[in-house]
């Protein structure tokens, strides 16, 4: 019922999400743009995701991380289409901060071997 009213149904992690004719690569696409256009520097980007709903935006950035889901597996599209993607060690608030904290400090992650710079909003 909800895609015949025009809306986009998919499940993430937790959550069933329910959006119109945008989903989240969308949105950081437009912020990357914005703050490239606002600061006139290069800046880097990092995302973290846990399902196959953040593909897009993992895509996207300079660092993916993938989360793992509760039990300790990885969402199966994400690792097909980035198979070189970090995956955090830990689940939950404590991975993704530890993989945040890591990122920023440029430890442990890999940059997206695709080019990531031809996706990005310019």
């Amino acid at each position: 019922m909800a895609r015949e009213r025009g809306y986009s149904v998919q499940r993430g992690g937790r959550f069933w999400h329910f959006s119109g004719d945008h989903d989240k690569a969308v949105a950081l696409s437009a912020l990357i743009g914005f703050y490239r256009l606002a600061w006139k520097v290069p800046i880097r980007t990092i995302a973290l995701g846990d399902s196959d709903n953040d593909l897009l935006m993992l895509q996207l950035v300079d660092h993916p991380i993938l989360m793992p889901k509760p039990d300790g597996s990885f969402a199966n599209e994400v690792l097909a289409h980035v198979p070189n993607i970090f995956r955090a060690k830990t689940s939950g608030s404590t991975g993704w901060n530890q993989a945040l904290l890591g990122a920023l400090r440029g430890n442990g992650t890999r940059t997206a071997k695709s080019n990531a710079s031809s996706r990005r909003a310019s």
